[in-house]
């Protein structure tokens, strides 16, 4: 028995690891899509208890994935977490959460839209949307910083006005392009070490291979021990039953 647990054991250390966990199935889809478009073997599953899902994977290609999906911007944050940064205590929110909950789902709208643009990465928007004033029936005048993350040569900086009107059409009270700021950044693709690209992937091969070969023997060890041992055992089970019947029969 403690052969086969051993076996069991070194097994369960080949098994697929989580490298991302509570995504959406939005999210997963996205991580696991870019994985296997980079010859990544990924799969989802559903996570315990239903809590989101998983992306699962082999530990030798850890490394790769963190980097492939790092150029990528993924996973994207969801809308859903809303109701995470900013929870109600009580039944009746204020004025200002309400608030607050609208301009984050704003943010994350617009940021979401502009990640569809040929080139995007990545993109974060800041709204700053003032209160109305009691005594002024002018409207307030919003302001948004816009962050773009694109990819090298990517050359979408021409497209700022299309950018900054995506923001100002989505946003009530910014109407005013000057107020709208859009910042361009290029993410260069993360250059894995060189023992990681080719010598490291070479020993976690070898290791699986030990480590199952291992798992092999100890499986065949204890085959072997419970064969030779089964008169043993036979032989113990027959005394019981006999010990059995007598006491019965008593």
């Amino acid at each position: 028995m403690a052969a086969l647990m051993l076996a069991l054991g070194l097994l369960a250390g080949c098994s697929r690891e989580v490298l991302y966990n509570k995504l959406d199935e939005q999210q997963a889809n996205e991580v696991v899509a870019a994985l296997l478009n980079n010859n990544i073997d990924a799969d989802k599953r559903q996570a315990e208890r239903g809590e989101g899902w998983q992306v699962v994977l082999d530990r030798r290609d850890m490394p790769a994935a963190v980097a492939v999906l790092r150029d990528e911007g993924l996973p994207h944050q969801s809308t859903d977490n809303i109701s995470q940064i900013y929870k109600k205590d009580g039944f009746v929110s204020s004025p200002q959460e309400d608030k607050q909950r609208f301009i984050y789902a704003r943010e994350q709208q617009l940021g979401h839209t502009l990640r569809q643009f040929d080139g995007v990465v990545d993109a974060y928007v800041y709204l700053s949307i003032p209160d109305k004033s009691p005594i002024d029936d002018k409207p307030p005048s919003g302001s948004a910083s816009v962050v773009i993350i694109t990819r090298p040569n990517a050359g979408i900086e021409g497209r700022a006005p299309d950018i900054k009107a995506a923001v100002m059409n989505g946003t009530d009270g910014l109407t005013d392009p000057s107020r709208v700021t859009v910042q361009f950044f290029q993410r260069a693709p993360t250059e894995l070490p060189q023992a990681a690209a080719s010598g490291g992937f070479a020993r976690s091969d070898v290791t699986s291979l030990a480590m199952l070969g291992t798992a092999g023997l100890v499986l065949l060890l204890a085959i072997v021990l419970l064969w030779r041992n089964r008169g043993a055992l036979l032989g113990g089970r027959s005394r019981t039953l006999t010990r059995t019947s007598m006491s019965h029969e008593r």
